[in-house]
């Protein structure tokens, strides 16, 4: 199965059982993604994720605030999802979250094909960030 999604080095755990669960998920130093090393920065990945059309999940909620990531991810018709949760900081927290939702996103994954646009996912829903 083709790389859908693509988790950011923040949460290799969560990349690598994400991957486990559904395969077609990457994450920086995955062999389906050689472009993406590990230690890759966000500015050095964020272009290649747009090129490659992977959708985003990271817990990185400051990602969405730093200009330089911003004009990246609006740039490169970046989409994806942000865990703001408090209760998604640990990595098996992150994954109860995410099955909750799991339809929903790739339901958005596969019908918003057109990017830039990024959702916020708490245990209670998955609602769209406006990115400005």
């Amino acid at each position: 199965m083709p790389a859908q999604f693509f988790v950011d080095e923040n949460d290799l755990a969560l990349g690598k059982a994400l991957d486990r669960q559904h395969g077609n998920v990457v994450y920086p130093g995955h062999p389906g993604l050689p472009s993406v090393p590990r230690g890759s920065l966000d500015d050095e990945w964020l272009p290649i994720v747009g090129q490659e059309r992977l959708v985003v999940i990271t817990r990185d909620q400051r990602i969405r605030y730093r200009a330089v990531e911003k004009r990246l991810w609006k740039e490169h018709s970046v989409r994806g999802f942000v865990l703001t949760g408090r209760t998604s900081q640990s990595t098996d927290a992150s994954l109860r979250i995410l099955a909750l939702h799991w339809v929903e996103l790739t339901m958005l994954a596969t019908t918003r094909a057109e990017g830039p646009w990024m959702y916020a996912v708490t245990t209670d829903r998955v609602h769209e960030i406006p990115l400005g």
